[in-house]
């Protein structure tokens, strides 16, 4: 809602705001607080507020260049220095469609729904970052990538794929299948279900990185008698 410019209401407010409406004796009458400048800078405004909220003409770099000048920027940067851009280019379409005044002020490790999005605006984020870096997103981007952060790492592999860090791409993923996790804690079935697989997983791990398995000679070292012993020894002798 604070998005459209609707301002939200105390108890106590809007009871006062109800018995002047109720005084009024005008039909139609709507007593609500708005944030003008928020009502403008969505672009749709409503004919009705259209002398209180003019809408600002339409920038026409809002159409974007297919992210020909971003590529152009990042091509010239260090590692770091394209990380920091792609993220900070995040940072300020979350906080523009979010009619966020303060692009800084945007937690970029928190995920998009702790910030606020719902899906309009998630499509409105998706058609945005399109437009300025030229990669096409799908509608679930801030589900598959949960955090500004990740998204961010998402597009920098995309736009320089040789930018893109093997591990920390690895890292990411399992990010979202934690958050994934996260959502899906309260389901006592489907947490079996993930248990199970997740051990799974880690025993494949954990086969994966065990020390090779001593030849069959060692094996039969460990498992012999003290005899066994001795008569290993004597032949060792003998063939010396």
């Amino acid at each position: 809602m604070t998005s459209t410019g609707a301002v939200p209401l105390s108890d106590e407010r809007g009871l006062e705001l109800f018995d002047a409406a109720c005084r009024s004796g005008e039909p139609t009458l709507v007593a609500t607080p708005l944030h003008l400048r928020a009502v403008a800078a969505t672009g749709t405004v409503p004919p009705v507020l259209s002398a209180l909220a003019p809408t600002p003409p339409r920038r026409a770099v809002e159409a974007g260049d297919g992210g020909v000048a971003l590529r152009q920027s990042l091509a010239e940067m260090s590692g770091a220095e394209q990380s920091q851009t792609v993220l900070g280019l995040v940072r300020g379409e979350v906080a523009a469609v979010l009619r966020h005044p303060d692009a800084s002020a945007i937690d970029t490790a928190r995920t998009f729904q702790e910030i606020g999005f719902d899906s309009l605006t998630a499509v409105e984020l998706r058609n945005r970052l399109g437009a300025t870096t030229g990669i096409r997103l799908a509608a679930t981007a801030i589900f598959d990538y949960p955090t500004p952060a990740t998204l961010a790492e998402h597009l920098l592999g995309a736009i320089v794929p040789e930018a893109a860090d093997p591990i920390a791409a690895r890292l990411s993923e399992l990010d979202k299948v934690a958050a994934m996790i996260s959502t899906m804690a309260e389901d006592d079935t489907l947490r079996e279900q993930l248990s199970s697989r997740m051990e799974t997983i880690v025993a494949m791990w954990a086969d994966l990185h065990r020390p090779e398995r001593p030849d069959a000679v060692e094996g039969d070292l460990e498992s012999a008698s003290l005899d066994d012993m001795f008569g290993i020894i004597d032949q060792e002798l003998d063939g010396s």
